[in-house]
């Protein structure tokens, strides 16, 4: 009598099937359980062999509340080319940062870690020129090392603050931010670590000064009162 098979360790892949909107995706579910302690523990509940969800297109895992095109975006991170059959960018990764924030979303919604730090890191140059929207996704996202220079690009824009900083950032954060800017002062003499309207009349005790140069200069270093306005860490 031939010897039973043996399921090869690394090249024998158990598929499973997810709903996203109206698409059904069928993936290999080893990559998923490897990368994410979520999906990992999902897989691992019993359930009856003619009723398990994801076996089947009849009976898929039905994920709730993401978008079809947001999914993609991650498989295309977690299964890149040549094994997909999406038109095939340079590197076969996702171009965009649209994609890589629908990516950066879900990553840290079902832990996928790696794929998380991997996103912040394509997203970074994406974000260079864009503080507003960099400042916005490190809220939504809890991406702390891009806040303060994020803030900073922001304290040290000519432009004051508007509507669309209100609307993207929220009304708490645009007020942190306005007064982080209204810290810098260029010309008023100082005394004693404070400045005064009159360098001979003391009198009139005014606000500390937090940060010196005018709205618009790259030099002006609003730092330490962005960690102390923010309450961030060093």
């Amino acid at each position: 009598m031939p010897p039973v098979p043996k399921h090869h360790e690394q090249f024998y892949f158990t598929f499973v099937t997810f709903l996203v909107e109206d698409c059904l995706f069928r993936v290999p579910r080893d990559t998923l359980e490897s990368q994410s302690d979520i999906f990992r523990d999902l897989f691992l509940l019993p359930v009856e062999a003619d009723k398990a969800e994801g076996y089947s297109d009849s009976n898929p895992i039905v994920l709730e509340g993401i978008l079809k095109d947001e999914f993609q975006s991650l498989m295309k991170v977690l299964y890149p080319m040549p094994f997909t059959r999406l038109p095939p960018s340079p590197d076969g990764l996702p171009t965009t940062l649209e994609e890589w924030t629908a990516i950066l979303k879900l990553s840290k919604m079902w832990s996928f870690t790696r794929v998380q730090e991997f996103a912040i890191q394509q997203m970074e140059p994406m974000l260079a020129a864009k503080p507003l929207d960099k400042v916005a996704l490190a809220q939504d996202y809890g991406v702390t090392e891009w806040l303060v220079p994020a803030l900073l690009q922001l304290a040290r824009r000519e432009e004051p603050i508007g509507l669309e900083d209100v609307r993207k950032l929220g009304l708490d954060t645009a007020l942190k931010l306005a007064d982080v800017r209204e810290s810098a002062q260029s010309t008023m003499p100082t005394w004693a670590g404070r400045y005064y309207m009159n360098p001979i009349d003391r009198s009139v005790d005014m606000p500390i000064i937090t940060a010196t140069g005018p709205r618009g200069f790259t030099s002006c270093d609003f730092t330490s009162r962005i960690r102390q306005v923010f309450n961030l860490q060093e």
